[in-house]
């Protein structure tokens, strides 16, 4: 039996818990932590070149507001830790490459770079469940011990937590050993948070246990984790057994004393949430009793494209200030527990008594109560005080769009007052993308952690994705580094962006034609902007741009505008029409530190349209289905899909499916299509009507789908984890039990009358997919519904290319052609550090050294093969270039053929 197959029965046998969570929909145990829809094993054959592994060490590059990157790890899973030693990171991270298990990557260089340690190992009969923590301790003297945790089965059948450990920086990993006080045939011990204190080494380790008869909050602490083999374990403390007691430990130790902190999630009563809090005076040798600290709030919602979403606080949201011991807390919540309003907001509270008093709760996140969601945040703290808080946030996108951004803020007042929020990622990335009936997502929770005994930076672990296509296999772990500087919180909004094309006036930019291009931009931070300007570059090789800059008015918090002229850009005659261009907008503004976007627009025109499949479902007699079609009950008592004469889009049939009062997955299974090899994407569109079980309008029970098995292997693929356009797109997070199909978005709830579905999914050329329409019902809150339709399906391949017209010719004086650049994208002079920033016209090998005045190297800074496009460098004096003292330096980089030299002067 697969761990999936043992975590699905799991959840089965135990049911829901007795305590806690009556009345509460959202409140489901997470006790499949990884693969909710597991008795289906895959096939795996689609591996695009694009997500395989990167050999060894991936650079992390100059982002907007610190540097950020990943190894690409394709079929990862959020649910990401990190914790750092000096110049040692390590980033644990959910892994669904065969067998499931936790990969490591880490940095020896400050997070410059990172390489792939691969995962950690696990004895031949046990397996992985995923869910890392990460902790390091630095003796007095050796190397810095790293810890990881994550849930487990051993071979003798129990759930466990194991824990691994590092003595090279996350290089190799000794263990697993086992955390023998949460060991249980009986039990199944969930979301374990670790934390080491930084002057003994004892580690504590907490869990919420969970057993068919209640739910508790448990912690033990070893004092030999970081020598024992293998460590020994005092008994588990239950210090919390209350009724609304719940889940999502957190738990902090202060640096300077012998205080240790415990928090998590409690359940009053949906829709409110509150986070009980005990601690340790004595390094946890005993526990206060649990209060709530309250004020209840509500539960935050489901964010769009999300399916992992349970917890209000999760992850490292609680953190101790080695500057004062204050105790800094971070959780969502929405305006009132319901979708009629914000789904959710960052909120900010502090304890400066050891918990006794809490501050009220600030929102950090600028328009709360009134903007699109913020979820999944969490907080460090860096030794000299500043707190560091970050979140995945909506508010790029719109209406029911999945597009989201890694966001950050900082204090360096205690909490007084907060940065204006940015994002850390250059472009909003659709955190729907590659998710499937057994991919992975973007978890349950995040990470940050800072050195509290050294000077450094802050490290956040996040799960982004790719672009959306067949080819999107899952989320990739990146890491992100923040220095707390504030720079310009301006941001080009998605679809904002308008092109006038010259040549071909069609609206589409092609090959040889030049267009103007509108590009707006919009204040996102607290306060009003000065003295904004831009300057265009291009990314994609074959793009010319002008480079002069443009000049933007004055920008209240919230206001948009335009620039005081149009920017200008042309494609070469030989670029591939259909490619997207990508472009990047480098802004500056008055009194804060640069930043940059990127985004792109289409190219090419529909050359040609080929229809692979049209169903109107008239041309039988109810309740019969079209050759080639079939009904599958995939679970449940069978209720298949059928067609019907009642309430069709267009008489006299359309498909129908009835939603029954029971644990059901019914599927309406259509022809396999052959996508022809040139197409450049597929367009499916259908009218669908529905009356499903709903529990809100954001939360739903049962729900309807469109999904598509590609190749006729693997998993089936969700559409929306593959469009890129999507029109009427659903609605709903189903219900984690919702015929294990929950934890995923649908159709929920009564559509009132038909609505069409347009779904454009690119990457398909030269493959099959076979279509699926999908129903499933849920298991405990079970009401029979009337149903959903399906009618007038389509399906068209398009190519896109140039077209016929002739553009006229482009004059590209004034514009720059994007071969190699090399800019500083920092401070100069500088202290500690800057941040270099280059672009690459084609795949080449990189070079860049450092040369005194006289001409003399004193250091390599990179030397490897990169890919075309933008790439950024951070040089830190005391890593990178180690050799560095106060003086002029330059920089040379030699690429392509070619080489450019910066100025750089380091100061004292």
């Amino acid at each position: 039996m697969s761990r999936g197959a043992m975590l699905f029965l799991l959840l089965l046998s135990f049911g829901a818990p007795a305590r806690g969570y009556a009345g509460d929909p959202h409140a489901i145990p997470t006790s499949r932590p990884l693969i909710p829809r597991a008795e289906r094993q895959p096939v795996e054959t689609f591996v695009p070149e694009i997500l395989r592994a990167s050999p060894g060490a991936s650079p992390l590059v100059a982002g907007p507001a610190g540097t950020y990157g990943t190894v690409a790890l394709p079929r990862t899973q959020s649910e990401a830790a990190v914790a750092a030693s000096g110049p040692l990171v390590v980033v644990a991270t959910n892994d669904f490459r065969p067998p499931l298990g936790i990969d490591i990557v880490y940095s020896t260089d400050g997070g410059a770079t990172f390489t792939d340690a691969g995962k950690l190992p696990i004895p031949v009969g046990a397996a992985d469940g995923g869910d890392p923590s990460v902790a390091v301790w630095k003796p007095p003297v050796g190397p810095a011990v790293f810890f990881c945790t994550s849930l487990g089965v051993n071979a003798a059948g129990e759930d466990v937590i194991f824990l691994h450990r590092s003595t090279d920086g996350g290089a190799t990993w000794a263990g697993p050993f086992e955390v023998t006080s949460a060991t249980s045939a009986g039990a199944f011990p969930d979301r374990a948070s670790m934390a080491v204190d930084p002057e003994t080494g004892r580690m504590f380790v907490a869990w919420t246990n969970y057993t068919n008869v209640d739910v508790t909050i448990r912690v033990t602490r070893s004092d030999d984790a970081a020598t024992g083999s293998p460590p020994t374990w005092a008994a588990a403390s239950i210090v919390g057994a209350r009724t609304q007691d719940g889940q999502a430990t957190s738990i902090a130790c202060d640096p300077k004393s012998n205080a240790v902190y415990l928090a998590w999630q409690v359940y009053p009563g949906y829709p409110k949430r509150d986070i009980a809090f005990i601690k340790s005076m004595n390094n946890g040798n005993s526990w206060s009793a649990p209060r709530d600290i309250g004020p209840q709030f509500n539960t935050h919602m489901c964010a769009y494209g999300f399916d992992r979403w349970l917890w209000s606080f999760s992850g490292n949201c609680l953190a101790v200030n080695p500057l004062d011991g204050g105790i800094e807390m971070v959780y969502a919540a929405s305006v009132d527990g319901t979708p009629a309003h914000d789904f959710g907001d960052i909120y900010y509270r502090r304890s400066a008594n050891g918990g006794a008093g809490w501050s009220a709760a600030v929102p950090l996140n600028v328009l709360a109560g009134a903007d699109r969601p913020q979820v999944n945040p969490c907080v460090s703290v860096t030794q000299s005080g500043r707190i560091d808080v970050f979140w995945y946030d909506l508010s790029a996108g719109s209406g029911l769009d999945d597009l989201t951004d890694v966001f950050y803020t900082y204090s360096t007042n205690l909490g007084a007052t907060w940065s204006s929020p940015v994002p850390l990622d250059p472009e909003p990335f659709h955190n729907e993308a590659g998710n499937s009936f057994n991919g992975p997502h973007q978890g349950d929770y995040n990470d940050a952690y800072s050195d509290p005994l050294a000077a450094g930076p802050s490290y956040a672990a996040f799960a982004v994705m790719d672009a959306p296509s067949p080819a999107t296999t899952g989320p990739d772990p990146f890491a992100f580094v923040a220095q707390g500087t504030q720079v310009a919180p301006l941001r080009v909004r998605p679809g904002t962006v308008s092109l006038v094309d010259h040549g071909c006036p069609d609206g589409s930019l092609v090959a040889g034609e030049g267009a103007d291009l509108t590009i707006p931009l919009e204040n996102i931070g607290r306060g009003s902007l000065t003295g904004i300007t831009a300057t265009l570059q291009a990314i994609s090789p074959g793009v010319l741009v002008d480079v002069q800059p443009r000049s933007y008015p004055t920008l209240a918090s919230g206001a948009s505008a335009v620039s005081s002229e149009v920017y200008r850009v042309a494609l070469l005659g030989g670029y591939p029409c259909g490619t997207r261009a990508r472009f990047r907008l480098d802004i500056t503004a008055t009194g804060v530190a640069s930043t940059y976007v990127e985004f792109t627009i289409p190219t090419g025109v529909v050359t040609s349209t080929a229809t692979l499949l049209s169903e109107n479902f008239d041309g039988v007699v109810a309740p019969a289905l079209p050759p080639g079609w079939s009904a599958l009950t995939l679970e449940g008592t069978t209720a298949p899909w059928t067609t019907t004469a009642i309430s069709p889009a267009s008489a006299p049939n359309a498909a129908f499916v009835t939603d029954p009062a029971t644990l059901n997955f019914e599927r309406l299974q259509a022809p396999l299509v052959t996508v022809p090899a040139g197409a450049s994407q597929v367009e499916i569109t259908f009218d669908t009507r529905y009356e499903l079980e709903q529990y809100d309008a954001r939360f739903g029970f049962d729900g309807l789908s469109f999904d598509y098995l590609l190749d006729g292997v693997g998993f089936e693929r969700f559409s929306s984890g593959d469009a890129i356009e999507f029109d009427n797109r659903y609605t709903h997070n189903l219900s984690r039990d919702s015929g294990n199909s929950g934890d995923r978005s649908a159709w929920s709830g009564t559509s009132l009358a038909y609505k069409t579905v347009r779904i454009v999914i690119p990457g398909l050329g030269g493959h099959t997919m076979t279509p699926y329409f999908d129903l499933t019902s849920d298991l405990g809150n079970s009401v029979a519904a009337a149903g959903a339709w399906v009618d007038n399906v389509n399906i068209e391949a398009i190519t896109l290319g140039c077209g016929g017209c002739a553009p006229v010719a482009v004059p590209i004086a004034g514009f720059e052609d994007p071969g190699l650049r090399f800019e500083v994208a920092g401070a100069n002079p500088f202290a500690s550090g800057t941040r270099l920033r280059y672009h690459l016209p084609r795949p080449t090998r990189v070079r860049i050294e450092m040369f005194t005045v006289t001409g003399q190297r004193v250091a390599t800074l990179l030397d490897l093969w990169q890919e075309p496009g933008e790439h950024g460098l951070a040089l830190d004096v005391g890593r990178r270039a180690r050799a560095l003292g106060p003086g002029v330096y330059f920089a040379r980089i030699t690429a392509a053929g070619e080489s450019r030299t910066l100025r750089l002067v380091a100061l004292e």
